[in-house]
């Protein structure tokens, strides 16, 4: 049986002085429904006074007949419109049997089958109407038609998404608490592109690289087709600039007056207490595309940009990250990856070699993150030293994308 309970973020974003009418009591789950053979079965929720949400829809699905689905509202106080937005939910108790299934999540308001607008993004036309979420034993990924940002975590035996984000792009929850009066959940096995592949360390990307990066949990690289749900790094292979067998030096920009627009709030994800949101795993794609300030070029940025390994690979590579850089670095020295908060070090560099694992040279290569609006981030490639220089000097360059 699917259970869903009510609970209310009471966070208030005030945007006017207008008096607030304060709602209170935000009720409990009433009882519990024996479904039976039927596929679904309405809950009453919150008799008897003023509430953000309506009834609720229990509905079994094929792995788990018993699953909890709490949502959670936001309070928006504006002069244009107050009220209750439905912000965030989460799904708990999902058993074992439903590893490998993808849930189908959706809103309706009641007396209505077409289900309830969720949440809208910056960028795309359309709003989205429903979350689809992949269960790979307890990890939970957004696939199909799912939220642009990274705002899915994984909790104790389930997941929680929150439809409103501050991320690249924006996100913003569209449905109205009160207009909530059914949640549905369903699971089905995954079909084609939807099951998930296991790559390691050194196995062959799908996009003709070397993988370098596993992630232990999905990580967001906007603009990377994987999106919110990328796992893994994959770096060009040796000879991917104009088959040289070793990486050559690139202008990182013949501008150094001008920002890019990189984030550069603080964050804590590496080992350096310099690192800002720029350094992150899963930055290099937006940080590569705001390289090039208008006039200004970018030899590193053109020629990572023209790259292309498979056809599919077209338009995906990008120069990394500070924290992505790093776990390269880590890579070429053969030190263990996947964990940003472990420096690269000294010790055999994969230099020119009889196949396409290695072309690394003991220099300095270019991340994509911004220091300021004149230097760039580098690290040195022989001992994983790291530190910024002059946008208009010469380092060397090995594209990465991410899936």
């Amino acid at each position: 049986m699917t259970l869903m309970n009510s609970a209310g973020d009471r966070s208030v974003a005030p945007r006017s002085k207008k008096p607030l009418k304060l709602i209170l009591g935000i009720g409990a789950l009433a009882g519990v429904i024996a479904l039976g053979s039927t596929l679904a079965a309405n809950i009453k929720l919150n008799s008897g006074a003023p509430v953000e949400f309506g009834q609720g829809v229990a509905q079994t699905t094929a792995c788990d007949d018993r699953v909890v689905v709490t949502p959670s509202s936001t309070f928006i106080n504006s002069a244009e419109s107050a009220g209750f937005i439905f912000s965030s939910f989460s799904v708990t108790d999902i058993s074992s049997a439903c590893n490998g299934k993808i849930f189908t999540i959706k809103a309706y308001k009641n007396g209505q089958n077409s289900p309830l607008d969720l949440y809208t993004t910056t960028g795309v036309a359309n709003p989205f109407n429903e979350i689809q979420i992949l269960d790979t034993a307890g990890a939970f990924t957004l696939v199909g038609a799912g939220l642009l940002s990274d705002d899915i975590q994984d909790i104790s035996t389930g997941f929680n998404v929150n439809l409103s984000t501050g991320g690249r792009p924006v996100s913003t929850a569209a449905a109205s608490a009160q207009d909530v009066d059914r949640i549905t959940i369903e699971s089905r096995d995954p079909i084609g592109a939807e099951l998930p592949v296991v790559y390691k360390v050194g196995d062959r990307g799908p996009g003709g690289g070397i993988v370098f990066y596993v992630s232990a949990a999905p990580f967001t690289s906007h603009g990377s087709t994987c999106n919110t749900a990328c796992r893994y790094l994959e770096a060009a292979p040796a000879g991917w600039n104009n088959l040289a067998k070793n990486d050559t030096g690139m202008l990182w920009s013949n501008n150094d007056s001008d920002f890019t627009g990189q984030n550069t709030s603080p964050s804590s994800e590496g080992f350096s207490t310099d690192e800002k949101f720029n350094w992150k795993i899963g930055q290099g794609f937006y940080n590569t595309s705001v390289m090039k300030v208008t006039g200004a070029t970018s030899d590193a940025q053109a020629a990572v940009l023209a790259y292309s390994a498979t056809d599919s690979s077209a338009g995906q590579w990008f120069i990394p990250s500070m924290n992505e850089l790093n776990e390269l670095c880590k890579y070429a020295h053969g030190q263990i990856t996947g964990d940003p908060k472990v420096k690269c070090e000294s010790g055999i560099l994969k230099t020119e070699t009889d196949d396409d694992l290695g072309g690394f040279v003991q220099d300095y290569y270019w991340s994509s993150t911004e220091y300021d609006s004149y230097t760039a981030w580098f690290q040195y490639f022989s001992n994983g030293f790291q530190a910024d220089a002059l946008k208009y000097g010469t380092n060397f360059v090995r594209p990465v994308r991410a899936f």
